[in-house]
């Protein structure tokens, strides 16, 4: 994230009154000492575990490496983790820009609801969805090849489709990120106005020229950055490879740093040597999208009339918008529900044959109340650390607070690193962190806690960072001049004004740390598992229904996130989501 730049007026306000002169330095370093404190600990959580693990990697004369090169199959899984990366990116930033252009073009009395329905996969956890699609194409009890085989298109037992493959791994992929490419180019739209594209039209140009000449240059940061995101993502894409890789042996970096953590003892130094390519790939990428935007001022284009002024509307757009609604939601959930009903998953729908039986051994198993359990105060507890510690760096990175410029750029590069780099990268290295000495918390709540905390940090600063950026200095100033002090000023004015960005903080914390697999199932013994990993130990030695109620178990555990950004950020919080 990028820190605010200070407006010209308050520069020269500090400099000329002299009620706002510089203290001695002796107190400025008094005042600075928390924040010093705030940004070391913000490099203990993230940096550490990084440097201590890619340290390993050159211990012995760097000879993992060569180890590295000696595992079967490198190439192909190299090449298969940039084969996932590239056709996600492939499928996903064209799908999610469409989608975020469409939605300008629906019926005005669909568009407040329907704009904001391609963002709804994103409330579904990624491995429920990935459970879901094996069992709509798997090529022999997939519920889709069933129904196609039924009709007379392939024959035999299996196909004719099979998301058991390269193929399906990247559609599976690609179709899961679409909603983050739609949510980033979306707000964009939102925020400019439509005056150039009305313009362009009313001087004879067609649809089609208009969208390439002057619609798709002007959303160009948006697309980099959905662009750069999507491809971290995909490239360090766990879930997908692990679930629908394995029947066929298809691996990628992250399948294999995976099975590394789960042999004993671990080879920290081989993990290390398999993360450090996505690591360098990841600071990369960083790099060449501050490059490509540059300043962004260039791509301007707000304005304070009507934002869709000009906008030709068509139902026509429903269309698309609810396709993919049914291929990411109502599919993958209908499937489900109609797995976990049924006593054994056959391929075939047979409603005469539903009960309640799978639900009733899944909620008897000890193990799932035990996990529930977990899950709820992990997430509960990270929730209480995260979300305070985001509102600090929040505070840090507004340039109004007084922060010395570099303790700023560290909180602002550490808070948005773990956020840059592949999950699986930061679940091996917080794995070696915590549990080899001199801490060794693996197999307690404790290490789950840590993990969620480090990972989410980046997203409990941003909703609160603009939030406290809407409203301005001029009520912290009021309190402090009517004799309040700095807590009670935040007490009574700083947190009632950033109600909503703390609801949002709140809602994207408990959302995406239950969604969280990569490093649920690395950082989780068997003692100690949460939803997550049950859900994998479900997947490879249950049956389908209990699997099946498992995913939904997650599905209905993240609706807290969505009760508690209504409760805390109000009835508007979910649109900031």
């Amino acid at each position: 994230m990028a820190v605010i730049s200070e407006r010209p007026a308050e520069r020269h306000r500090e400099r000329s009154d002299p009620g706002t002169r510089r203290p001695p330095a002796g107190a400025r370093l008094l005042r600075s000492g928390p924040w010093v404190v705030l940004a070391l600990l913000l490099a203990l959580l993230v940096v550490g575990p990084l440097v201590r693990l890619e340290w390993r990697a050159f211990e012995g004369g760097a000879e993992a490496f060569g180890r590295m090169f000696a595992l079967p199959n490198i190439g192909s899984i190299f090449a298969n983790t940039l084969i996932v990366a590239v056709g996600s990116v492939a499928f996903a930033v064209p799908a999610g820009t469409a989608l975020a252009l469409l939605t300008l073009r629906l019926p005005r009395a669909l568009r407040g609801i329907m704009g904001l329905l391609p963002i709804v996969p994103l409330m579904l956890p990624p491995v429920a969805k990935v459970a879901a699609w094996s069992y709509l194409v798997s090529p022999r009890t997939g519920l889709v090849n069933t129904t196609l085989r039924s009709l007379g298109i392939g024959s035999g037992g299996t196909g004719p489709l099979d998301v058991f493959t390269m193929t399906g791994i990247v559609l599976v992929s690609g179709l899961s990120m679409t909603s983050f490419v739609f949510l980033f180019v979306h707000a964009s739209l939102q925020q400019r106005g439509a005056e150039l594209e009305a313009a362009a039209a009313a001087s004879g140009a067609g649809p089609w020229r208009v969208l390439w000449t002057v619609t798709l240059p002007l959303l160009r940061p948006p697309i980099v950055y959905a662009t750069g995101i999507t491809f971290l993502l995909a490239l360090g894409q766990f879930t997908a490879p692990l679930l629908l890789g394995a029947p066929k042996n298809i691996d990628v970096l992250s399948t294999i740093m995976y099975r590394v953590s789960a042999e004993y003892p671990v080879d920290y130094s081989l993990g290390a040597a398999l993360a450090l390519p996505l690591l360098v790939v990841g600071l990369l990428v960083i790099g060449v999208q501050r490059r490509v935007l540059g300043d962004e001022r260039r791509y301007a284009a707000t304005s304070g009339r009507a934002r869709i002024v000009g906008l030709r509307t068509s139902w026509w757009a429903v269309v698309p918008v609810g396709v993919y609604l049914l291929l990411a939601v109502v599919l993958p959930l209908f499937t489900l529900i109609a797995v976990s009903l049924s006593p054994y998953w056959s391929g075939r729908i047979e409603p005469s044959t539903f009960s309640l039986d799978g639900w009733a051994a899944a909620l008897a198993d000890p193990a799932t109340g035990q996990a529930v359990g977990t899950t709820a105060q992990a997430v509960g507890i990270t929730v209480v650390i995260a979300v305070p510690l985001g509102y600090l760096c929040a505070l840090a990175l507004l340039t109004r607070t007084r922060v010395p410029a570099a303790v700023r750029r560290v909180i602002d590069f550490v808070s948005g690193l773990s956020l840059a780099l592949p999950a699986v990268l930061m679940g091996f290295a917080l794995l070696l962190t915590y549990s080899t000495p001199p801490l060794r918390l693996y197999g307690t709540t404790a290490m789950v806690v840590v993990a969620y905390v480090t990972l989410m940090i980046p997203h409990a600063i941003r909703p609160q960072l603009t939030s406290l950026m809407a409203t301005g200095p001029e009520y912290g100033e009021a309190s402090r001049a009517s004799g309040a002090g700095p807590l009670a000023t935040t007490w009574r004015v700083g947190l009632p004004m950033a109600r909503s960005g703390i609801g949002v903080a709140v809602s994207l914390v408990v959302i995406l740390a239950i969604h969280e697999f990569a490093v649920s199932v690395m950082v989780t013994s068997p003692g100690r598992r949460v939803i997550g990993s049950l859900l994998y130990d479900a997947t490879n030695f249950g049956t389908a229904p209990q699997v099946a109620v498992i995913a939904l178990l997650m599905v209905a555990i993240t609706t807290v996130g969505i009760v508690a950004a209504l409760l805390v950020g109000g009835s508007r919080a979910l649109d900031r989501v």
